[in-house]
């Protein structure tokens, strides 16, 4: 007996007829709890939602401005290179020879130089005529001519 005296006196049932019976809305600092918390979650989930969807949007605004800007990008390197190209021929003596005879210009068969430190002339002293040929020993350029 001296066993049974040392061990806790047994615990009352769950549902004793000395407790009160419980129901869910018994509190109401607890319903409002819950609502709450389920109103705060939906709220939640709501602004995740709307914070996605404006990231998307977003997103593929981007994505249709790189495409316009990359489409830009190559516009502006073709004109570029037309550039070049045109510079090319307005560049290239066969043009320089053209726009010179154009001009009225004529070549020299024998070049005179001046010697800058001396005055001096050196080479053939005679004026260039009229019927001087232009363009001896020209090589032909496609870009020129548009052949």
């Amino acid at each position: 007996m001296a066993a049974a005296a040392l061990l806790p006196a047994p615990l009352p049932p769950l549902e004793s007829p000395l407790a009160p019976a419980r129901s869910p809305l018994a509190s109401p600092r607890v319903g409002r709890a819950k609502v709450l918390l389920a109103g705060s979650l939906v709220a939640g989930v709501g602004c995740v939602l709307a914070a996605q969807l404006v990231l998307s949007i977003g997103t593929a605004d981007a994505a249709y401005r790189i495409d316009a800007l990359t489409t830009r990008s190559v516009q502006l390197a073709r004109q570029q290179q037309v550039g070049r190209e045109q510079l090319q021929v307005l560049a290239s003596p066969q043009h320089l020879a053209a726009a010179a005879t154009a001009l009225g210009m004529v070549q020299q068969d024998a070049p005179a130089y001046l010697e800058l430190g001396s005055g001096r002339v050196l080479g053939s002293r005679t004026a260039a005529t009229r019927g001087s040929a232009v363009g001896v020993g020209e090589v032909a350029n496609a870009l020129v001519t548009g052949r």
